[in-house]
């Protein structure tokens, strides 16, 4: 099977706070959300407020990953080490798995398909855990098994305020990873990665932080990402969480960033941010208009929509004509509708775009909660969420039925937990395939 990776991104689901002078700030900025401003033209269909009604419903038709014996039960691709028949609690990954991010790196001869995830311990500790495998849809037989990659104690101390006070990191999580491959493979820089690290004993402020590696095994002490500070457009903030990268490599523009934004009214909304610098850590937040603290949300929710009460943990991709050109972006989301106190369920949104800003808007998500009247009751029958979508170019047509050709040209990453465990909600990792 050939695949090849046109997109890299990941993403994920929790919070920080926007910077201020290359420092971050744990109060809240107060403001009133007003993006019917220049930038409001630039916002359509999706979550949090503020946008347009979705149009019909996307043509993108998503395959769930199935049991072989029995195709109709939907199974996770990858599961917790519990699930897996591990009783030992202090596994990083015990409790359970969440937050895919998956890069495709051809340049490794027998595991280029690299799933990096967050993972959770017994104790609820949170750290990044790494599975390789030959391909993109199967970890069953892998050749990097569940390593721990990341830690908070790798985390530097944080000033959230400038009051000379530094935290410490208590977890780390989210990753978003992408593999440069005009690094040499075993060069340092052929792989670089997102995360957010929460801090403070209470674990209520996070901060955005890059790091590199030169086998996505062992990583650099990382570093805290500055420039991303959010004016008045946004509302009134309370952090920015699960920030998504994308390899642009334009003029002008080496990276891209898409992140949440969690707002006093517990909405959120999507802001972006362009950089040039390789090291990708010093960031300009840009809606496609306006720039630094006057550029607004870039992404928000349709008014009675599936979303329209929040869109969250943004996956972001980019697709190339055989020259490399951007043709268009995708952006797959996690939506909850405006009720979402008493309505918790979460579904995956998807948007598309011909330059990263501008995006349409869709009344109908392109995945959902697996029935929970399907018994055994499947992995994600309550939500779906943190999606990261990976963009291949599909097999040549092929006659040989031992061998068909792979068509699928949009695979899809993402979490689920199921009815039968709430409210514990472990997360495991699922797997959607479409053409």
């Amino acid at each position: 099977m050939i695949f090849e990776e046109q997109v890299e991104r990941q993403f994920h689901c929790e919070t920080w706070t926007p910077f201020k002078s290359s420092r971050l700030v744990a109060a809240s900025r107060v403001g009133i959300l007003s993006v019917l401003l220049a930038v409001g033209s630039l916002l359509s269909g999706c979550g949090g407020g503020g946008g347009t009604a979705g149009g019909p419903a996307p043509i993108i038709d998503f395959s769930k990953k199935r049991d072989v014996l029995n195709p109709a039960i939907v199974v996770p691709l990858f599961q917790d080490r519990n699930t897996a028949g591990s009783t030992n609690p202090v596994d990083f990954d015990y409790l359970e798995v969440d937050s895919p991010s998956f890069v495709d790196d051809a340049g490794r001869p027998s595991d280029r398909g690299m799933l990096f995830y967050e993972a959770t311990d017994g104790n609820g500790t949170n750290s990044i855990g790494l599975v390789t495998s030959a391909d993109y849809d199967d970890f069953s037989v892998p050749v990097i098994n569940r390593a721990q990659v990341l830690v908070a104690g790798d985390l530097p101390q944080v000033e959230f305020t400038q009051t000379g006070l530094f935290e410490d990191a208590i977890a780390v999580s989210d990753p978003s990873v992408i593999v440069d491959k005009g690094v040499p493979l075993g060069a340092a820089g052929r792989y670089r990665m997102w995360i957010e690290g929460v801090y403070s004993s209470a674990g209520n402020l996070s901060a955005i932080l890059t790091t590199s590696s030169a086998d996505g095994q062992n990583w650099e002490p990382p570093q805290l990402c500055v420039g991303l500070e959010l004016g008045p457009e946004f509302g009134d903030v309370i952090r920015i969480v699960d920030a998504d990268v994308v390899k642009v490599d334009e003029l002008g523009e080496a990276y891209r960033m898409i992140f949440e934004v969690i707002r006093s009214d517990l909405s959120s909304v999507f802001g972006m941010a362009t950089t040039s610098d390789i090291n990708g850590v010093n960031w300009t937040v840009t809606d496609g208009v306006l720039t630094g603290t006057s550029a607004g949300p870039v992404f928000s929710g349709g008014p009675g929509g599936f979303d329209d009460g929040s869109v969250q943990s943004p996956g972001l991709g980019i697709e190339r004509n055989d020259n490399g050109d951007i043709v268009e972006w995708h952006l797959f989301y996690e939506g909850k509708p405006s009720d979402f106190l008493a309505n918790n369920d979460s579904l995956i949104g998807y948007s598309n775009s011909v330059d990263g800003f501008s995006w349409s808007g869709y009344a109908v998500p392109v995945i959902t909660a697996t029935s929970d009247l399907i018994q055994p009751t499947a992995f994600d029958s309550d939500d779906v969420k943190h999606p990261d979508v990976f963009i291949r170019i599909p097999d040549p047509p092929s006659t040989d039925p031992l061998n068909p050709a792979d068509l699928h040209r949009f695979i899809l990453y993402y979490s689920g937990d199921s009815v039968f465990e709430d409210p514990n909600e472990v997360n495991r990792i699922g797997l959607g395939t479409a053409e």
